[in-house]
């Protein structure tokens, strides 16, 4: 298994033109004219006659509106991939995180600079290096140094203890337990390296200041007012839905990790959805004014909240900045075994782009479906 680390940044280099024709999409497809002529339910249409059970995808840019699906939602069955079909999008949902957070901050509900002991226990706090010292800021933008409980020298117990126990509910403080007595990687504010902990943290602190679950505020401050109809928190609202099955290979057999997925409900991943809701999401969050506002967007992305990692890429509050060659994109992707999300916002372009695959975790998989986003993202390029 892996750790849910979606940072794999795409070369945005000088546009070219894919050396494919165009011709007719299947009737599973919305589109109107194509990015320089180029039949996206084509390529879509020829990734799965490899490796891939099935691909969503959805473009949007001012000149197109690209919604189509290939291949099969479930191995078994056979089902086609349907365009509104839903998944589990990984980590690509800590934007929905962050985006809660920063509203209860502009709604005077807590204060992201005060220290996590503001908020957390003692018996969560004793068990965390640091803890004294870490900010709820720092933990959304990875330079708290709190150790990933899906770090690789041990994410394989929290695998484990889902294969063991695939259909209760785990939630925040459940996958927290992987995370207690680890070593710190540095001191807060003295690095950046993405943890999945961090918004476990995160999670619970909006908890004690709700007095509830954070889902609840979720689905009323974001999913309903932006219109995110396709769109759940995984495990605590899964009645609301049904997620496509994902395929991983576990003891040389491809298995279906559905049964699994459907009953996590974190804030590290906390989101099942569309293609089109997650272009709607990421869309709002960089460019609509009016849920959201240049107070929660500065507060996000804004010049001061962005921590560099390298020359190229930084990291805001919930979301990825590569920059080069003169372009920017935003970014956020998501990968659970048997799940893989892209979710992309080309600057230059005004153009979102939103695809899902439903197998992860075997190099086959994860290298063809890199391919397909890589050879999509450059097609689109200006």
């Amino acid at each position: 298994m892996f750790s849910k680390n979606p940072f794999k940044p795409l070369l945005l280099v000088s546009a070219i033109t894919l050396g494919l024709s165009a011709c007719n999409g299947s009737d599973n497809n919305e589109f109107f004219t194509p990015s320089q002529d180029i039949d996206y339910q084509q390529i879509i249409n020829e990734a799965v006659e490899g490796d891939l059970p099935g691909v969503i995808l959805a473009i949007e840019s001012p000149e197109m509106n690209f919604v189509g699906s290939a291949g099969v939602s479930n191995l078994t069955t056979l089902a086609p991939m349907q365009i509104d079909d839903v998944m589990p999008t990984g980590s690509s949902g800590k934007k929905a995180t962050a985006l809660l957070v920063a509203m209860l901050h502009r709604d005077g509900l807590l204060d992201i600079d005060d220290t996590i002991d503001t908020w957390l226990p003692d018996s969560i706090l004793s068990k965390i290096e640091n803890s004294e010292s870490i900010t709820l800021r720092q933990l959304l933008n990875h330079t708290a140094g709190v150790y990933d409980y899906l770090d690789p020298a041990s994410s394989a117990q929290w695998y484990d203890a889902l294969i063991n126990d695939p259909t209760s509910l785990k939630t925040d403080s459940f996958a927290l337990e992987f995370a207690l007595d680890k070593p710190a990687y540095f001191e807060p504010g003295e690095g950046f390296h993405y943890s999945n902990t961090h918004y476990l943290l995160a999670g619970l602190i909006m908890d004690s200041v709700l007095g509830e679950h954070h889902s609840v505020a979720m689905r009323n401050r974001i999913f309903i007012p932006l219109g995110l109809n396709h769109t759940y928190y995984n495990g605590l609202e899964k009645d609301l839905g049904s997620t496509i099955s994902g395929y991983v290979i576990f003891d040389e057999d491809l298995e279906d990790s559905k049964v699994i997925y459907e009953n996590i409900g974190v804030a590290d991943a906390p989101l099942v959805s569309s293609v089109q809701d997650m272009n709607l999401l990421l869309n709002a969050i960089l460019t609509d004014d009016s849920i959201i506002g240049e107070d929660i967007r500065d507060l996000l992305i804004g010049e001061n909240s962005m921590v560099t990692i390298n020359s190229n890429d930084s990291y805001g509050l919930g979301l990825f900045k590569e920059a080069g060659n003169g372009r920017a994109a935003y970014h956020h992707g998501g990968d659970e075994p048997g799940y893989k999300t892209e979710n992309y916002h080309l600057v230059n372009e005004e153009t979102t782009i939103s695809m899902f695959v439903n197998c992860n975790g075997y190099d086959a998989c994860i290298s063809q479906s890199q391919q397909l986003m890589q050879s999509i993202v450059v097609s689109l390029l200006k």
